[in-house]
């Protein structure tokens, strides 16, 4: 499965309380030679229609950076399509503030045919625990009130049709629905409904998939050998990381230096937090990488260095690393990190209004010249809203000057 447009409704932290992110190349695509093309992945046989294997979030502090990645990481789950996500606090079961309803579209590509598929979801909060004041712990839990699938026609479909809801849908026949009258043949049935519960969507009779495999970061070297080459990528002292299974405990050399037999906890301390991001991080890309799926990376810029980041992500951008097509999704504070991406049509900004909304706006639709450093755009403020406000950071800076001086 490969998406190509996510669009969710009833969010309130977004203007207009929606969010919509497309992952088709809408710029030019410049083929390289025969079939191998950087930075993007071609999608179908036939016509022109190309998805990012790259793409990145940007913005300002609290501007819904890692709620919409959140989103997206929810929208692949019960896709099921195969992802793996680096993301530090999404173990608490929150993505963020969501209305009492959903409706989410999704165009995605499966099995040789373009799908758009309209989910409506209950969200409710359930009870996990008691917090220490004595109010409740919850996570949010979600629940499928209705859906249709639908299959494009078109064997050659425009960008427009896939980036269109009502583009695609008069190009395009229901093949599926959840609720309707018995008599109609796009409802599914009574005894398939007996097997389909609130919580799996009518997608699984598509993609034939019940399950979507999930990691995330936990700050710690995971239980498994490093290859010598990734672990000196990102510290070149060390000879070699091994996992004792049988033991419990790292094998852990240095150059120059007998080999030590750690533990976790000590492995841990000895290595930089920079070289085990680096080495997870790694060894997570290589998961996709070899199977083609997606990886979602918040803060990406978190303790590694900016040309290591740079290496990370230019081995989804090129075909030679990347032949499956695998994409990732990364949010970063950094603007700077945006100029690593060749291309424009890739990145999103984050914006908040004066309502104090988020407005996504992909960087393409409003600078149309390619040399322009991303960065540059971004940090003068070229898209409003981009950088922090002038007047609350000179606020910051009178309040610090007044209480440090005791005035």
């Amino acid at each position: 499965m490969r998406l190509l447009r996510v669009q969710i409704k009833n969010v309130p932290l977004y203007e207009d309380a929606g969010i919509n992110i497309d992952f088709v190349a809408t710029d030019r695509v410049i083929r390289g030679d025969g079939e191998a093309t950087a930075d993007v992945t071609k999608v179908g046989t036939s016509g022109s229609i190309y998805t990012e294997n790259v793409v990145g979030i940007t913005g300002v502090n609290a501007s819904g950076k890692t709620t919409t990645l959140n989103l997206l990481r929810f929208v692949l789950g019960y896709m099921t399509g195969s992802f793996v996500m680096r993301q530090l606090y999404f173990d608490s079961g929150w993505i963020g503030k969501l209305g009492p309803s959903l409706v989410i579209t999704v165009v995605f590509w499966e099995r040789g045919a373009f799908y758009q598929l309209r989910s409506e979801l209950a969200h409710s909060y359930e009870p996990v625990g008691e917090s220490i004041p004595g109010g409740r712990i919850t996570r949010d839990a979600f629940s499928f009130t209705d859906e249709t699938l639908w299959r494009l026609e078109v064997k050659r479909p425009s960008k427009r049709m896939l980036t269109s809801s009502s583009e695609f849908e008069s190009k395009a026949s229901i093949v599926l629905k959840r609720n309707g009258d018995e008599g109609d043949p796009t409802v599914i049935s009574g005894e398939s409904k007996a097997f389909l519960d609130d919580q799996t969507s009518i997608v699984s009779k598509i993609t034939g998939k019940t399950a979507a495999r999930v990691e995330r970061s936990t700050r710690r070297l995971p239980e498994i050998s490093m290859p010598t080459p990734v672990i000196q990528a990102f510290d070149a002292s060390v000879e070699s990381l091994t996992w004792d299974a049988g033991a419990q405990i790292f094998r852990l050399k240095f150059k120059g230096e007998e080999e030590r037999l750690v533990s976790m906890g000590v492995a841990t301390r000895i290595l930089s937090s920079g070289t085990i991001a680096g080495a997870e991080m790694v060894g997570h890309a290589i998961d996709v990488l070899r199977e083609g799926g997606y990886f979602i990376v918040d803060e990406i810029e978190n303790s590694l260095n900016r040309s290591l980041v740079g290496v990370i992500l230019n081995l989804f951008a090129s075909p030679v690393t990347n032949p499956h097509g695998a994409q990732m999704i990364f949010s970063t504070h950094y603007p700077e990190l945006l100029d690593l991406l060749r291309r424009k049509d890739n990145v999103y900004v984050l914006t908040r209004t004066s309502e104090y909304r988020t407005r996504v706006i992909k960087y393409s639709s409003v600078v149309d010249r390619v040399e322009n450093k991303k960065s540059e755009v971004i940090l003068h403020n070229v898209i409003p809203g981009s950088m922090p406000s002038y007047p609350d950071v000179q606020a910051m800076r009178d309040y610090v000057r007044r209480y440090v001086q005791g005035e």
